[in-house]
């Protein structure tokens, strides 16, 4: 009986020593995971900042053109009141 036991319990020693190192393992895989979208998440962050970027450099573009086609069709307007009223000789 005591050989029984002792192997018995050796055994149970065993399956401790597997689930530990199981658990040490899927710890690990967590770990590396977290590590990862950690990664990730800085990849993410710097593209966004680069795209926040890029989008304001074309929203002053935009403006600039709105601008420019303001001032365009306003020239025109005036030329064409000035035509009109003979204040420029054609």
């Amino acid at each position: 009986m005591d050989m029984e036991e002792a192997c018995g319990g050796g055994g149970n020693d065993r399956v401790q020593n597997l689930q530990s190192e199981v658990e040490g393992n899927i710890m690990t895989q967590n770990v590396e995971r977290i590590l990862a979208r950690g990664e990730n998440l800085d990849h993410l962050r710097s593209k966004t900042e680069d795209l926040e970027r890029v989008a304001q450099k074309f929203w002053w573009k935009n403006v600039k053109m709105i601008v420019l086609i303001c001032v365009i069709v306003f020239i025109i307007i005036l030329f064409i009141v000035l035509f009109t009223i003979h204040a420029i000789p054609t």
